[in-house]
């Protein structure tokens, strides 16, 4: 059993301990306001969400993650869709203990299939040219 996986510790963020050591490359899915409850209070706060294409959980937005992708893409966070970022675990320390924490490490290539021809049947395009997958952040 994978203990993050069981529902008295599961989470629908990200943190760094998902990524199991491992830098990943994964594109934007999408960026959003959520309102989440405040650890230490309780009390309901407004935060970024940034979800990503083939993974099950979001980012939350940190200050510092915020500032890499607005250095990376710009101030305008619907700017960000479709692009490609490269995330890793740290360690950091925090409210005096040692947390394992996602960092934006930089951007990422968009990897693109080649286009097929639609077909002369039914002049759909084929699901296998879509833009590829990237590893996911959360399996």
């Amino acid at each position: 059993m994978n203990i993050l996986e069981h529902e008295s510790v599961a989470s629908e963020w990200l943190s760094g301990i998902d990524l199991n050591g491992r830098t990943v490359t994964v594109v934007i899915a999408g960026v959003e306001e959520v309102s989440v409850p405040e650890p230490r209070t309780g009390r309901a706060v407004r935060k970024v969400a940034v979800a990503f294409r083939g993974a099950r959980k979001r980012l939350l937005l940190n200050a510092t993650n915020a500032k890499a992708l607005a250095k990376l893409f710009g101030l305008e966070t619907d700017n960000w869709t479709g692009k490609g970022i490269i995330l890793r675990p740290e360690t950091v320390p925090a409210f005096g203990q040692q947390h394992c924490v996602v960092r934006v490490a930089g951007a990422a290539p968009v990897k693109m299939q080649k286009p097929v021809e639609p077909s002369a049947t039914s002049g759909a395009v084929p699901a296998s040219a879509t833009p590829a997958e990237p590893a996911e952040a959360a399996a």
